[in-house]
Order: structure tokens, then sequence, then C-alpha cells
């Protein structure tokens, strides 16, 4: 992997303004491809390859910035950042398609990215989830996924829901609320938070997802990071394994149990640490969007060599709190859009995290406003799914952004 996406960006403003003076659709499509600017960071790229991309970008008005020591060659390799509207850039694939010098490896990549931008925000190269509660298509809109933790100790409604009555009717009223999608934990993953014992959490979730299963019209998703709970989970009624730690755990059972009961499967980036230790010894990252990328490459390939299809399954999650500083999880908010990179659906799990709290204090209003600005952003930014514990006020924002966009 030698490339991703920093961003989009693009002016909802002046496509308006091509509809408003009559501009036909294909003259809309055509024009609105030039009203993009698609940024694109290359990793570790030889000096000689970069001054031919960079010639071939400067000829058709793109551009690319190096390392000041490319063109002199006293480097080895370099990261750059190559930058121009989607028409440009395909003219620049296009010319460096049958070049050496790894260019034609590259090109396939930027090809991939570039159809992440056509799909930007529109209804175009829609990707679907098929789940036994029907279908997910994520086609522009960011989906509400609410949250039932049915726990004594997670950060934020520990212990609220843990009774069987009380974890029904508060899944009941998550749907009633406006959430796409419920998703059910039985195990906290909270900071420092200790494993419990698999037969605990399936007695916790099983039982509730089997009552909710034949009650509710939305998926259900079952959020563990053992095998063993997802499959009783599915056999109960769940339709989707959240695994939050990203095939990590046990990741040759978690792949069985994904290969064989055939749904699609949220990937949590978490550094490959548990909930005990996630926030101890935090290494710096050197560039975090790249490194969570590629960990997500690897662990897809590896369920891919297993056949399953991970082109259509799939949703990654780079894992806010999970491992991250509060400094980490700001990065992460800012550049979301390059996790679109893959070309898989992204979920971010923002809702009620300490770093928010570390802006907002702690008051419960205040916590409220900064969750729902995190999560109008994120929809703002062509997230696919957010999960959030308010469920009602964010489907309210959403429901007021809707109409302005």
């Amino acid at each position: 992997m030698q490339a991703y996406l920093v961003d989009i960006f693009d002016s909802r403003a002046a496509l308006k303004a091509l509809y408003d003076v009559g501009v036909s659709n294909i003259g809309k499509i055509i024009m609105g491809e030039k009203l993009k600017y698609a940024v694109i960071k290359l990793k570790n790229i030889s000096p000689t390859t970069l001054n031919i991309l960079k010639q071939e970008a400067l000829s058709i008005g793109a551009e690319l910035a190096n390392h000041r020591d490319v063109i002199t060659g006293k480097i080895d390799g370099s990261d750059s950042i190559l930058f121009g509207t989607p028409v440009q850039l395909r003219i620049v694939i296009k010319k460096i398609k049958s070049q050496g010098f790894g260019l034609k490896e590259l090109s396939a990549e930027l090809e991939n990215i570039l159809k992440v931008c056509d799909g930007s925000h529109e209804k175009v190269n829609t990707k679907t989830l098929r789940t036994a509660r029907g279908d997910i298509s994520f086609n522009g809109k960011t989906y509400i996924m609410g949250v039932l933790n049915i726990t004594p100790d997670s950060f934020s409604d520990g212990g609220k829901y843990l009774s069987y009555d009380s974890a029904v009717k508060r899944g009941m009223e998550i749907e009633k609320d406006g959430a796409d999608i419920i998703d059910i934990g039985g195990e906290s993953t909270r900071p420092s938070a200790s494993e419990i014992d698999e037969q605990i959490e399936i007695d916790r979730v099983c039982p509730v997802i089997e009552n909710l299963s034949k009650t509710l019209n939305i998926p259900i998703s079952i959020d563990t990071r053992k095998p063993e709970v997802a499959k009783e989970a599915i056999k109960a009624g769940a339709h989707i394994i959240n695994d939050v730690s990203g095939l990590s755990y046990n990741a040759e059972a978690m792949a069985k149990i994904v290969i064989s009961a055939n749904v699609p499967y949220i990937m949590m980036h978490s550094r490959k640490k548990s909930p005990e230790n996630m926030q101890e010894d935090l290494a710096p990252y050197n560039d975090i969007f790249y490194e969570i990328l590629l960990y997500f490459k690897n662990k897809i390939d590896y369920l891919k060599v297993g056949g399953y299809d991970t082109d259509n399954n799939v949703i990654i999650d780079p894992g806010f709190g999970f491992a991250k500083s509060i400094d980490d999880n700001y990065d992460l908010l800012s550049g979301i859009t390059s996790f679109k990179s893959l070309g898989l659906p992204v979920m971010a799990g923002v809702s009620r995290k300490s770093f928010i709290n570390r802006i907002t204090g702690k008051n419960r209003d205040n916590i409220l406003s900064g969750n729902i600005a995190i999560f109008s952003y994120l929809k703002l930014k062509g997230i696919d799914i957010i999960r959030v514990h308010d469920v009602r006020q964010a489907a309210s924002a959403f429901a007021l952004l809707d109409k302005i966009m």
C-alpha cells in the first residue's frame, strides 16, 4: 500500500448554482468534477518515480509536493502529496499506467482512490450490505447505530440496562428514537475494564437478542471480541458482528465464525491491545492514518484468503479512544476522510468518549452538545455509520442537516 486519500474538497453551493442556471445533467457531471479537489498522500516512493510523476502532474495542471531532496536524489525514498481535480488525476493515471519504476502499480491504487472520490456524498457506486433483516445501502445516507450495553461497568451507561426487562425495553426505545441499527454488548471495553468469562457475556446478551430479533425491524449487531459469543449471538438472531479487537483477540477462531456465518463484519482498530491495557505505554504514531489503513488492509486480506467477500461485507472503524491519545483522536477526526481510501463503509464510535469531555466538561448538557457537534461533523464528512448513545438527539440533528444538504 503506497497511497491513501487525505480529503475530498467539493462545493455543494457551486453544484447548486449549476443546477439553478439550467445546466444539463451531463454538464453537471462534467463541470461538477472540476469543482472537486482531491488530496492524496503517497508513502515511501523512490525519487525517480516521484520525479516522473511530478512532470506528468504538472503537464495537465495538477501538482505533486515532494521533499526538497527528491530532485537531487540524495534520499532513497520520500512521502509526497499529490493533488488536483479528479479530471486531472485521471489523466495522470492514464499517462503512468504503462510506465515502469513502480508507476503502473501506483496507478492502480490511485484509480481505486478516485473511485472513492467519484462516490463522495453522491448516490453512485452504491455498496450494499445484505442482512437477514434487510439491506443496508451506503448511498450517501449516514446510518445511526444505537448502543445497548448490558453491563454493570460500561463507562457511560453501565448498570442501567443490566436486567433483561430493562435491556429489552431500551432496545425497543432505540428503534423508536430513530436508530437504523442496534449494537448490543455484554462486556465493557472502557479503559482498564477486566475481561469477563464468555459464558457470562453470552448469558447477558443472547436472551435479549432473541427477544429483540422477533420484535425489532432493524438489524442487530453483536458487540464482542470473542468468537464463541459472536457465534451464539448469531444463533440468537444477531445480523452483524462488531469486533472491537479488529480480528486480533482470536483471529483464527473469529475469522471462521465470520466466514461460516457470512454476515457483515465491523472491524475496529485497537492496535492489538485489549481494554485492560489499551491506554498503557502508548507509543506515538508516525503516520496514524497510514498505520491504521495498513492494519485494516492486512486483516482484510486475511479474511479474503479464507473466502470471505470483504468487498461487500466489511465495515471499518478507526477505533476512537482505543489505544489512542487525546490528540490522536482529534487527528483522526480532522482526517477522517482518509479511511475512505479502502473503498469500504466507515463507522465512527465517538459517543460520550472522554476526549470530548476534556473540552466540553462533564456537565451532561455540555457532553451532549459536544457529541452532537461531532456527530454532525462526521455526517458532513460522509461517514457511513455513527455509533451513538443519544439516538433521538442524533436523529433530530441529522434530519436538519438532510434538509440543509
